[in-house]
């Protein structure tokens, strides 16, 4: 009798411990008590150093297993202050490294890639679907107002299966499909794949290899709440802490529990022994 796969979960997490935390309680709450939660925390000034059972952190606050600096130098021409990236930060692109990186080096049987400010309402295990590609709900470009008609799939949730989606040849990152990071025109297509929109092209592209299933937006939005879009962008600590007072019923265990910031921010962990650099610009190659 085959092995039964351990239930894996992976979160970003950048600046919003507040966040993070509850999104990890609310898990817990519905449904998610065995599920090993993988915290991939790239904060530059407000880690996550909360102490949860199933949880474990990989500390990149340095750049120790993704250097991000390094990876946009690969991109001189990225495009930085004028039209579809004003005032961009390559957020975008920072994420879907990181989760390539998880992808490479330490979810190998598939994870559900959950945001860190979402609450959870309902139990997520069907989403583990090991005969799928992925499951998850496709954004259109129309309700994006992307200008290339681009489609995406949401990464608040959406479940990934590696060994799949590698046989198949599809890949979360791709550094020519990234937004603004090619460069040149600002308006060219390659500049306009919000995360999550080269991963779904590739599936559409390699079928039937790669197939999925898409969710309803009925049934996807009732499986969460959302804080809302750029809440590591817009980092107000007490917005964070109010609106999670105000949806406490999804995240408070059942004995109760405060949500506390860390006064003092601790000195980055040393890099962990299986953590390595990998070239992520590097194509996929079977």
């Amino acid at each position: 009798m085959a092995k039964k796969k351990k239930r894996q979960v992976a979160i970003i997490h950048y600046n919003t411990p507040e966040l993070t935390e509850a999104a990890v309680l609310s898990l817990r709450k519905h449904g998610g008590q065995d599920y090993a939660v993988t915290i991939f925390d790239n904060s530059d000034r407000r880690p996550f150093t909360k102490k949860m059972p199933g949880v474990r952190v990989i500390d990149n606050t340095r750049g120790q297993c993704v250097d991000f600096e390094g990876e946009l130098k690969k991109f001189p021409n990225r495009i930085e202050r004028q039209g579809c990236a004003k005032g961009c930060t390559f957020g975008s692109a920072k994420h879907m490294m990181s989760v390539q990186w998880l992808w490479d080096n330490e979810l190998r049987d598939g994870f559900l890639l959950m945001d860190s400010d979402v609450l959870i309402m309902k139990s997520l295990d069907f989403m583990f679907d090991y005969d799928e590609c992925c499951v998850g709900y496709v954004q259109k470009w129309i309700k994006s107002a992307n200008p290339c008609k681009i489609d995406r799939l949401v990464p608040l949730l959406l479940w990934i299966n590696v060994p799949m989606c590698e046989a198949g040849g599809a890949r979360f990152y791709d550094p020519e499909r990234s937004f603004a990071l090619v460069g040149g025109n600002p308006y060219a297509r390659a500049n306009w794949y919000d995360t999550g929109a080269s991963f779904l092209e590739d599936i559409r592209t390699k079928k039937p290899a790669c197939h999925g299933v898409t969710l309803a937006r009925n049934v996807y939005l009732s499986l969460f709440i959302h804080y809302g879009s750029a809440s590591w962008k817009n980092n107000d600590q007490a917005a964070h802490v109010e609106w999670l007072e105000k949806n406490r019923e999804l995240w408070e265990p059942e004995q109760g529990g405060v949500l506390e910031a860390p006064e003092v921010t601790p000195k980055p962990r040393k890099r962990a022994p299986h953590a390595r650099k990998v070239n992520l610009s590097r194509p996929f190659v079977r």
